[in-house]
């Protein structure tokens, strides 16, 4: 019994351990999401999003339209919407998928439109 629970435990730490490498550094998000655009879905909310080189945020939805700014810190992107119906503030990491698309930390899917 205690093997399978050491074996159990070792098994979780490299899931975890696996996780956090996938998250992409500060370099990666400027440019692999930075100067792009992007799909995202989240339950069933779905939004176009662009980051611009600028340091401005678009998001376009089904219920409207957003705008705002992002800045990087560290291994995060903060994103501030200050106009449109889902109006946010928060730093997101994210975590590149096996086929191309990226995690946020929000749980929001963003799938490349480029």
């Amino acid at each position: 019994m205690k093997t399978a629970a050491l074996a159990v435990a070792i098994l979780a730490a490299f899931c975890v351990e696996g996780s956090a490498q996938d998250i992409l550094s500060g370099q990666d998000i400027r440019s692999r999401i930075v100067g792009h655009s992007f799909h995202g879905r989240k339950g069933i909310m779905s939004v176009s999003l662009r980051y611009a080189e600028d340091g401005t945020v678009t998001m376009r939805a089904p219920v409207g339209a957003g705008a705002g700014t992002w800045s990087l810190s560290d291994n995060r992107l903060c994103v501030k919407i200050v106009t449109g119906p889902r109006r946010m503030d928060e730093c997101l990491t994210f975590t590149r998928l096996s086929d191309g698309t990226y995690r946020a930390s929000n749980g929001m899917r963003l799938t490349p439109a480029e």
